[in-house]
């Protein structure tokens, strides 16, 4: 079986625990980069196994080509070399997704472009057509990384972001990116005989992260479109041989074991929904209630949650009584010994809690720097 190699893109801070993760899954050969893992030595079954199974990669890329890059012109010859007719048999559209910091190309929309015209000026000449471009949802997803006079252009295998679980029918405002919630459970050791309590569940993703950990459901099952089905190298029956194994590994969800409030009666509504969407329906115990008027009658062993982080600052000022009240639930609805796990955006409202951490993990959402804060409860 041919071997090449992948960069497997992740949310920044969690690298470690991607390593940890993809040798887990049987790829040892790996190393952690910048916002990712380098996988060499990596085959087909290593780029189906990633895309379907890891909880906490996003992007599973493989690169079709790396390349000295001076300008312009330099870039337009190298995309150019590339046999482009293969990936657009199928294909009609595209998408190019650019990192670039260059002196000589000004931006990297101005690089995407330059790409862009490369592979469909080749593909009109060679064929009469060329693919229109579709950002929202191309047939073949590309990602052009160029540093100062080095270029790759990389074929993005897993299409959609993984992240995008296809559970997540409605919303709320600012929700926690699917495979940060799974990297925060792994952090926080989560298993399925645990009793977990999420007391501000919004739109559900803690408890559904969870979920599908407890039934060891793949985080891809639900997922029907990948970019490397378009692949010209693609091998069906492998791909098919990859999801059976881990379809085969389902299990039954242990009742009475996840549990999630929100004050907020939309929030409560829209959980309920994502989890009927995962398969869950009324495995998970959802709650329309203020978690300072809630006596569990199992008490957790582990909460887990990510409060309202306040954008404004008069936001913040309200909050602080919030996370104070948190505090005091954490404490006093706890099972002992417990632990709790509390993702905070604000450095202010940290000092709100009333407990002291046992660590403070540095996690970045949405470009925000955060802290995960652990707790031992006795």
């Amino acid at each position: 079986m041919q071997n090449f190699s992948l960069f497997v893109t992740c949310a920044p801070e969690i690298e470690y625990l991607l390593v940890e993760e993809l040798k887990e899954l049987g790829i040892q050969s790996v190393s952690p980069g910048h916002r990712g893992v380098y996988v060499t030595e990596a085959n087909w079954s290593t780029i189906y196994t990633i895309n379907y199974a890891s909880r906490l990669a996003n992007r599973v890329l493989l690169p079709l080509s790396r390349f000295k890059c001076y300008n312009q012109k330099s870039l337009y010859s190298q995309i150019s070399k590339i046999d482009w007719v293969p990936f657009f048999h199928k294909a009609n559209t595209l998408a190019i997704d650019a990192n670039v910091h260059h002196r000589e190309l000004r931006n990297s929309l101005f690089a995407a472009q330059v790409t862009k015209d490369a592979i469909c000026d080749q593909l009109r000449h060679r064929t009469g057509k060329r693919p229109s471009v579709d950002i929202q949802n191309p047939d073949v997803q590309l990602n052009l990384f160029i540093h100062q006079d080095w270029g790759s252009i990389s074929f993005d295998t897993s299409g959609d972001p993984l992240h995008k679980r296809g559970y997540r029918i409605e919303s709320v405002e600012a929700p926690i990116q699917e495979t940060l919630a799974a990297a925060i459970l792994r952090i926080a050791g989560y298993s399925r005989d645990q009793i977990l309590l999420d007391p501000c569940c919004g739109s559900g993703t803690f408890l559904i992260e969870a979920a599908l950990m407890a039934a060891q459901i793949a985080p891809g099952f639900l997922r029907n479109k990948w970019g490397f089905l378009l692949h010209p190298q693609h091998d069906q029956t492998l791909w098919l041989r990859i999801k059976n194994h881990y379809d085969a590994l389902r299990t039954s969800l242990p009742e009475q074991h996840l549990f999630g409030l929100d004050i907020n009666k939309n929030a409560a509504r829209v959980t309920k929904v994502n989890l009927k969407a995962a398969g869950f329906g009324n495995k998970v115990e959802v709650i329309h209630t203020d978690f300072r008027e809630y006596s569990p009658t199992l008490p957790p062993n582990l909460i887990v949650t990510n409060p309202p982080h306040g954008k404004r600052l008069e936001d913040v000022s309200q909050l602080k009584s919030f996370y104070r009240d948190l505090g005091d639930f954490i404490k006093q609805q706890s099972a002992k010994p417990g632990r709790a796990f509390i993702f905070v955006g604000n450095q202010e409202l940290m000092k709100e809690i009333g407990l002291a951490a046992k660590k403070r993990h540095v996690l970045i959402s949405g470009g925000v720097d955060a802290r995960l804060l652990e707790f031992d409860i006795f």
